[in-house]
């Protein structure tokens, strides 16, 4: 039998992974109590809404499909909703408030307001049903109060996610990811290699003798250095690719759709890019250049991130051992690319 592995949730999988979970746990043990009591049509009904929830889940948990699995949790809510309001009446009207708060954790605030008015449209006609101008006033005054400041609340949200995504996944100084993103982005692109889809490959960058240009020049100088390697790296790399910043003066491209061979001249393409950069004093003698050595790893099937990591970390080690300012790859260890 085959289990899935447990793993930390990403900001974007949570709150459809925590809502649905929130129905299962509410709606649960109210389909129970509506099928003692005999109210067999909504107690199916609040099955199916829990058997949606659960499916919803998976969807995110096993599939990693956020975006379809937000849709279909604002679905199932709001559907939900109104069919119970339909079904039971309008004392069920309670219903609509967390199902349209639900809706702008989910969707993007436009959609989210668009689907809660088409939901409202649709149960108006039980709404107005026995109930005076007064009444109907009232609620829909409440629920045009709660669309608005789920609205807000959304917008506000939205922003701050988003800050807070460039804050934790970017390193401050270059602008290139940082660790974490690193192994973020490892973690899928090996689950996507894993399924047959296309391979990828690890490259490793580091800095000849940086600790000199510190050193020598001083830590403003070497954050410049750094900076100016990124764009380097960043400018010569495929929208495909990745760079990312793994501490000091270490950087990683994962290299996607890459074999090795393709890999090797993306790398070669970078070590050019980097010795074209220089620093020191800007007179005849034009300041030293920056050299770099690089460690390549193709992903096999199977293979673990650290596994992988430690690969390119050892041809990296090979191609500083043996002169530096050169490419080299565990996979073919006599294969060594120079200067010329």
């Amino acid at each position: 039998m085959r289990f899935v592995k447990l793993r930390k949730l990403t900001l974007e999988e949570q709150p459809p992974i925590l809502l649905a979970l929130s129905g299962v746990v509410g709606i649960g043990p109210m389909a129970v109590y509506r099928l003692i009591e005999g109210s067999y049509a909504v107690a199916v009904l609040d099955m199916v809404a829990v058997i949606g929830f659960v499916l919803i889940m998976r969807l995110v948990y096993v599939k990693r499909s956020v975006r379809l699995a937000s849709a279909c949790m604002a679905m199932v809510a709001i559907v939900t909703a109104v069919i119970s309001v339909s079904v039971k009446g309008g004392n069920q009207i309670i219903w609509m408030y967390p199902a349209t708060i639900a809706l702008f954790y989910l969707l993007k605030p436009r959609e989210a307001a668009i689907t809660a008015v088409v939901a409202i449209m649709l149960i108006m006609p039980v709404v107005f049903k026995g109930r005076s101008g007064a009444e109907v006033a009232v609620f829909l005054t409440s629920l045009g109060v709660t669309i608005s400041l789920s609205i807000a609340f959304a917008v506000l949200t939205t922003k701050q996610r988003r800050e807070l995504q460039v804050i934790t996944l970017t390193d401050p100084l270059t602008g290139a990811g940082n660790r974490r993103a690193l192994d973020q982005t490892l973690d899928s692109v090996i689950e996507a290699a894993d399924k047959g889809k296309a391979g990828f490959v690890l490259i490793m960058v580091d800095l000849d003798h940086f600790k000199i240009v510190n050193d020598s020049y001083g830590h403003t100088v070497g954050d410049t250095v750094l900076c100016d390697v990124a764009r380097a790296i960043q400018a010569n790399i495929r929208p495909a690719d990745s760079c990312f910043r793994a501490g000091g003066e270490e950087f990683v491209v994962v290299a996607a759709m890459s074999n090795l061979e393709q890999a090797r001249k993306l790398a070669e393409r970078l070590r050019l890019a980097i010795s074209e950069l220089s620093y020191g004093p800007s007179d005849e003698s034009g300041g030293s250049t920056v050299t770099a050595s690089f460690g390549l790893a193709e992903y096999h099937a199977g293979e673990t991130r650290d596994g992988l990591y430690k690969r390119a970390d050892d041809a990296l080690y090979e191609a500083k051992r043996r002169g530096r300012n050169r490419l080299h790859s565990c996979d073919r260890p006599l294969e060594v690319t120079t200067a010329a």
